[in-house]
Order: C-alpha cells, then structure tokens, then sequence
C-alpha cells in the first residue's frame, strides 16, 4: 500500500445505560489507501497548478486536498474510537481450605472470585436513541441515532465491558499403596457479564439497544461465552500387580514377565455442562433494536436432547409487534417500550461435553541401563461425539438456517460437531527407547 489520507474529529456525547449522559470524546477516523501507486482517485475543485481530476500519490502532496469535501469518500467505511480508551484490569481473590484425613487421601476446596472491568466492545453500528415501530426509519435525515451528523455505517468501540466471576473449585485425590491412584475435581461457577467475544459470535448475542437511555449494554448482562456451571473431571492410573516386583508373579521367569510385567494404564473422564445460547425473536417488534425470546415457564427448553431436537420449540415465545403489523404465529401482547426487547440473554445451556480417554502401556527393560516402552493411547474410546450449539457458525461452520427461530422447522437442530478434527474415536500406538 503506497499513500493515504485521513480525517479525525472528536467530542461527542455518549447515553450510557443508566441514563446518564457521560461525555465521551470519541475519534472517528477513516483511512483511505492507494493498492496501486498508479491507480488514480478522483478529486473535485483542485485549482493549484499541474493538478488534474485523475492523478496518483506520485505527482506528490502538493495536489492533495486537505478538505475532506473536495474527497469523494463514498464506500469509506467509519470507525469510532473512545478517545480516553481505558486499561482494562482485573481484581481477583480466593480463599483455599486443604485437609488430610489420611497420608494418602487429600481433600482440597476453594473459593475463587475475580471481577474485570473496561473491557473493550463493538457497539455496533450508528444506533437508534428510542424505541421505534417496526417500519420507522432507522438511517437517514430525520432518524433518531446516537450520532445523527454522520453515516449510518459508522461502527465504534469503548471499554465500558465488565465481567464477573464466582467459583467453587473442588478436588479429592487418594493414592493406594499398590500403585493405584485416583484424583477427581468439581467445579461450580458462573461468570456474568456485558462484553462479548470481538473475534466470534457470542452468547448474549447483538446489543439490543446500546444508545437508548435507561437500557444500554447493561441490559444484555449475562451469563459469559465460556461460562461452563459445572465441570468434573475424573482421572487415575494403576500399575497392574503382576510380574517383577509386584504382589502377583514376583518370582516369575524372564519369558512370563516379558508377557505380564510392566503394564500400567491411564484414564481420564471429562463430564461438562454446556455454555449459553441466547434466541432471537422471529420477527422484530420495533426497528433498529434486538429482540430476545422469552421462557415459558414450566415448559422443557431442551426437548428430546437429539441433536435433531435439542432445543423445545413450545418452551419460547417473544413480544408481539404493536397492532397493525405483522404477528408471529405465538407472541405475547399488550407490551410496549422496552417490554419489547423480550426477556434476558442467555436463556438456555447448549451441548454439554462427555468423553473418556484411556491408555495402556508396558516397560520392557533391556538392561539396567535400557529400556523399551509401547504406548497404545485411545482418545474418546467411546465414540461419544461433542455437538456444537443451535445456530452455531464459525471457524469454517455454516450454521443451520432457522435453527434459533422457535417458528421454524429447523428450530433446535445441530449441525456440526465442536471438535471436527477429535470428536471421532482416534486410537496410535508408538514404541519409545529410554536410557
């Protein structure tokens, strides 16, 4: 990229979502690059001499208009940045009780909190400041948005994120004289907050209504991207008690040994709850804004749990659209304002993980100072396979259409699994010389 040019201008009032109004100093900025040092772009009511209409970055500077006017900057996207752009920092604290009630049996267990704060987001496009009826102008001269003197493409970024975790983290692990051992861990937890994923799709969705007063990112506070409630995991090995050495077949000769010495195994078992899913509405009861589905108590959400059914699509509904306009197959009426951005996010836990691994190995010892290894080491040796969300799509993943859509047919269906390259059952062998 050879030449460019850009305009900065700042200072304009943000509406946080406590209703007030907090002077934010953005800087909005847009850049303008040349991929070719010969490709012209075209410039209006250039006087100076030597100058023409079509010119490149090599006729110098001198041709270059400083009034971004005199620019045709159609297609130039904008970006807005908090001027004051704030460190984001973390507070963290934790409270550990260990105890013993044999040498070889050990019980740990711990409170761990952490709260951070300023955490960068992308509030979207240029955003509605009210509610508005489903056919209202969302862009344009006359429209009610955030920043009404420029385009409605403009995006813009601002640390007013914040999260906060709680957990409860567990262990038991006991170890057996005959080299049998176990260890198995708990954790409960819950992480919240209003700062999304920059980089993916994100549980708590779009903001709903950034810029109109009394809502903000605040009302989008839920339950984290990774936030996982409960997580055990279980693992252990065992030296098996036969051949040189060991309680059975100690005196054994050199040929049985080689057959039943020196076995041992590995496992591990991970049973996880699933991460959130937030449902959009079907059909949107006011423009500019988003909308999220509500519960309906008392319903199962997660239907038969198949991945053709994971999700009950009786189990959701969302506000009616105002009088007049179309209406959802099921809705709830009578609600205006904000009643119509419909319930919180984060309403449903997606696929939950389950997979057991195990390996079996032997040593062979060839002499006091060498010695053999074979290693076979199978991973999920059940098949279990670990589906991705409702809706999910990324990293290579096409999402299935209508699978958030409680209307739709396609509602609840998973289409992809979460680990695509070590879902399936994977077993390897290998044969290792030490000295």
């Amino acid at each position: 990229m050879r030449g460019g040019f850009g305009v900065f201008f700042g200072g304009f009032e943000n509406q946080n979502g406590n209703n007030q109004g907090n002077s934010y100093p953005f800087q909005f900025n847009f850049a303008y690059f040349i991929p070719d040092s010969h490709t012209p772009i075209t410039v209006s009511n250039v006087n100076a001499p030597g100058c023409n209409v079509a010119y490149t970055f090599e006729l110098g500077f001198s041709c270059t208009p400083l009034d971004p006017a005199l620019v045709d900057a159609s297609g130039i996207g904008w970006t807005g940045l908090q001027y004051n752009f704030q460190t984001p920092y973390t507070e963290g604290w934790n409270f550990t009780f260990e105890y013993a009630f044999t040498p070889s049996l050990t019980l740990t267990a711990g409170y761990v909190g952490n709260s951070t704060h300023h955490l960068e987001i992308f509030k979207g496009a240029n955003n509605v400041t009210q509610i508005l009826p489903p056919d209202a102008t969302t862009c344009g001269p006359g429209a009610p948005i955030a920043f009404p003197d420029l385009g409605c493409s403009i995006t813009y970024q601002t640390t007013d994120g914040n999260s906060h975790y709680n957990g409860l983290q567990t262990s038991l692990e006991k170890r057996f004289t005959g080299g049998l051992s176990f260890l198995s861990t708990y954790t409960f937890s819950r992480c919240r907050s209003d700062a999304g994923d920059l980089l993916n799709s994100t549980a708590i969705g779009s903001y709903r209504a950034v810029d109109i007063p009394g809502v903000g990112i605040q009302a989008d506070y839920g339950d984290c991207d990774f936030d996982i409630r409960h997580v055990f995991h279980f693992s252990g090995g065992y030296q098996l008690p036969f051949g040189k050495g060991r309680h059975f077949l100690n005196g054994a000769g050199r040929g049985l040994d080689l057959l039943v010495g020196g076995w041992s195994t590995n496992w591990i078992a991970t049973i996880e709850g699933g991460q959130p899913i937030t449902l959009p509405c079907d059909t949107s009861p006011a423009a500019g804004v988003g909308c999220n589905d509500f519960i309906i108590p008392g319903v199962n959400r997660h239907g038969s749990g198949a991945p053709d059914h994971f999700l009950n699509p009786a189990a959701f509904t969302q506000p009616c659209p105002p009088p007049g306009f179309q209406q959802p197959a099921t809705c709830v009426a009578g609600l205006s304002g904000l009643a119509l951005l419909g319930g919180p996010p984060t309403q449903v836990s997606g696929p939950g993980i389950g997979r057991w691994d195990f390996s079996l190995f032997k040593d062979i010892p060839l002499t006091e100072r060498f010695r053999l290894q074979f290693r076979s080491e199978f991973f999920n040796i059940l098949n279990h396979p670990t589906f991705n969300a409702p809706g999910f799509g990324g990293n290579g993943v096409r999402a299935l259409p209508g699978s958030t859509d409680f209307l739709d047919a396609n509602f609840g269906r998973i289409g992809s699994t979460r680990f695509p390259f070590n879902d399936p059952r994977q077993i390897q062998f290998a044969l290792k010389l030490y000295f």
